[in-house]
């Protein structure tokens, strides 16, 4: 008898330790792994190629 409360005590110590974890902020989004830098565009030129067999002429691009 003396072990089955026990048993449950430890189960129910248990228990509230792992309902007491903080969980996550509200409004908080995505660790920085996921950050994207901010990026501004500029014009790069991109020389003369071929895209899907046609010829495409040199010119500048915003990248």
């Amino acid at each position: 008898m003396k072990k089955t409360i026990f048993v449950l005590a430890a189960c129910l110590l248990a228990s509230t330790a792992a309902l007491a974890q903080p969980g996550p902020r509200p409004g908080a989004g995505p660790g920085p792994r996921y950050e994207r830098p901010h990026h501004r565009p500029q014009k790069v030129w991109v020389p003369a190629h071929r895209e899907h067999g046609r010829l495409v002429r040199g010119r500048y691009v915003w990248r």
